[in-house]
């Protein structure tokens, strides 16, 4: 048998995102690194990112990165206004 194409893949739910989609539109910080985490060992993670770019994705964690507005961010920022002091350790 020949191999696996990523269509093949994907529904054979071998892919992290499969089992929990909404995990991937995480609003937490936390959530989102657990997402990015597990696209880690994905099979498709390059084509993943590679597409959801050419889209312009809006939102969401692919191929273990995090796109806002079409393009790359580091991390997802919590929700409120920043400090405008840092808290004291």
């Amino acid at each position: 048998m020949g191999a696996k194409t990523i269509m093949d893949l994907i529904d054979e739910a071998k892919i992290p995102c499969r089992t929990d989609p909404d995990l991937w539109f995480a609003e937490s910080p936390d959530d989102v690194e657990f997402a990015k985490a597990l696209c880690g060992g994905c099979p498709i993670q390059k084509a993943c990112l590679d597409r959801a770019l050419e889209r312009e994705e809006p939102w969401g964690v692919w191929g273990g990165e995090l796109i806002l507005r079409g393009t790359v961010v580091p991390r997802k920022r919590p929700r409120g206004r920043p400090r405008k002091h840092p808290v004291a350790a």
